[in-house]
């Protein structure tokens, strides 16, 4: 799903005995221990790069390292002061001033101050790959140790989420030292942090309980151990069997499978915010033909996968990728209908032809045959592109499904080595981010280099015109209006093509502790591969008494 990570493919007998020593929440000299699956398949790698999130280990944002304010993208609530206890905008929206919290100290010791906000945005300026949230970033400076003031190029109301609440602070002491951030692994991350690294295998890791943290009686957990499994399924027995405090697999029919068997202790919000979607290669055939997206956009059945593969718990999407129902508001259409007749109408328009075998062929004799990665041991999302095989099929499309490993994908996504994904679009507070993130030119590369999040390496001027005109204002009817144009884009072009709206598909064991986000209280997102959301969930847990 969205914002899975690396995992390692362990044997099972390996997987029972890491279980066994920390099934019930540790020892009695360990305390109270959460056992986290983050859903991913692929072994851990020790990076802990905080400017670098795509590539990192799932389980350190917000655990480790903190930003500057924390926003909730379940719910619409005013952004938690973190590491700043203000971060305002000049009135022409160009500087954000940014007051630092008094008392924090790094894992080391060192005291924290707004030279490290300082430096951390500077390095972003002067490495601009370390620029994931596509800032537009002109300096950074600190007049004192409480006060700092990020410059941006243009207005930039609507960078506040990416520049507080996405950027992860990193200590200048230490960091000053590093010539090449981009391609530091940080083994040994010195955060400020609830919890700290404990130790590390490619197996499991533990995440240890910061005594000297800054927020008064937290964390109340003593710590966090994460654990890889080979599949959904290895996970999800451990799950069954009550073995896992917090995971993040998909199980079937969660409402009979899972909250029957204790509706008080085995929780799973369903305030569903992730866009799944084919991720398609714009720059190479036949992913690059427009009629090829086309034919795939009108030949999904969505509300099929929805019901066969979730259950009626994932949503059939906007075709604007936006948020249902909370951008409802800003849509311009409604659901795009399953016509596979359509599908090869469309392909037949553009010079296609259909094989004998029912797969269609271009006018120089090449087969419609597309290549689809997916992260081995996705089950839900391989039993989707089962149904998609037959959909596409009656479109006269072979599509051919490929299963690498988690760290194999990431790499493949971020370089453009692909045909096309099945990748989750994370949630995010508004249309903008979102947009910015998966449209926005200066969010891409060319093929064989790291984009940053752009992974079809779509480019459109008028679509960045747009973002640039919703980044300097905080006008809500501007905002409306903007988004519909980039809605419209997004229609005409098919960038990427909506599968559904999913669940977090994160699911909760409260015997032994309380304090998960729930459907009543969703003060962030729930599952614990996202970061900063993972180190706030995590510090606002407590042990049942």
């Amino acid at each position: 799903m969205a914002g899975r990570h690396r995992r390692l493919l362990v044997p099972a007998v390996a997987v029972a005995l890491a279980l066994t020593s920390c099934s019930s929440g540790g020892s009695a000299a360990e305390g109270t221990i959460i056992t986290a699956n983050t859903g991913a398949s692929g072994a851990f790698v020790r990076n802990f790069n905080p400017f670098l999130p795509n590539q990192a280990q799932a389980g350190y944002g917000g655990t480790i390292y903190e930003s500057l304010l924390f926003f909730d993208m379940a719910d619409r609530r005013p952004p938690v002061p973190q590491l700043a206890t203000k971060a305002a905008f000049s009135p022409d929206g160009k500087t954000l001033t940014v007051t630092t919290r008094d008392g924090v100290k790094w894992h080391d010791g060192k005291p924290f101050t707004a030279q490290d906000v300082a430096f951390t945005f500077d390095a972003m300026i002067k490495h601009p790959e370390l620029n994931t949230n596509g800032l537009t970033l002109a300096a950074a400076t600190a007049s004192d140790d409480h006060t700092a003031k990020i410059t941006f190029a243009q207005p930039a109301f609507n960078q506040l989420w990416g520049a507080a609440g996405r950027t992860l602070i990193v200590p200048k002491h230490i960091w000053e030292k590093i010539a090449d951030p981009a391609t530091e692994l940080n083994p040994d991350p010195v955060g400020t942090g609830p919890f700290t690294l404990d130790s590390f295998s490619p197996q499991t890791f533990l995440l240890k309980k910061n005594p000297n943290y800054w927020e008064p009686g937290k964390p109340a957990i003593d710590g966090m151990r994460f654990i890889s499994f080979s599949d959904n399924t290895s996970a999800n027995q451990s799950l069954l069997a009550g073995k896992i405090d917090w995971g993040n697999t998909f199980i079937p029919d969660p409402a009979k499978n899972w909250v029957a068997k204790d509706p008080k202790t085995h929780l799973i919000p369903s305030a569903g915010i992730y866009q799944t979607s084919l991720v398609p290669n714009l720059t190479s055939w036949p992913t690059d033909d427009l009629a090829v997206r086309q034919a795939m956009n009108l030949a999904l059945d969505r509300k099929r996968i929805v019901d066969t593969v979730y259950f009626g718990v994932a949503k059939v999407p906007s075709p604007e990728l936006l948020q249902t129902p909370r951008d409802d508001g800003f849509r311009t259409t409604g659901p795009v209908a399953h016509d596979p007749a359509a599908a090869r109408a469309t392909l037949e328009k553009a010079g296609y032809t259909r094989g004998a075998d029912g797969v269609y062929v271009d006018k120089t004799g090449r087969r419609l045959e597309v290549s689809i990665k997916v992260v081995t041991g996705y089950t839900d999302y391989i039993q989707a592109l089962q149904l998609m095989q037959q959909q596409f099929a009656e479109a006269g499309i072979a599509l051919t499904v490929q299963q690498i490993s988690s760290a194999q994908f990431n790499s493949d996504r971020s370089t453009g080595t692909f045909q096309l994904l099945i990748d989750g679009l994370g949630g995010k507070p508004d249309p903008y981010q979102l947009y910015n993130q998966v449209l926005a030119t200066a969010t891409t590369a060319p093929v064989g280099q790291k984009a940053v999040s752009n992974w079809s390496r779509f480019s459109d001027p008028q679509v960045d015109a747009a973002l640039a005109a919703m980044a300097g204002t905080d006008d809500q009817a501007v905002l409306k209006q903007r988004t519909q144009e980039i809605g419209h884009v997004l229609l005409a072009k098919l960038p990427y093509v909506p599968i559904f709206q999913n669940s977090p598909n994160a699911t909760f064991l409260a015997t032994k502790v309380t304090g998960w986000p729930t459907d009543d209280n969703l003060y962030a997102l729930s599952r614990s591969d996202i970061f900063p959301d993972t180190g706030f969930v995590a510090k606002n847990l407590k042990p049942v008494e």
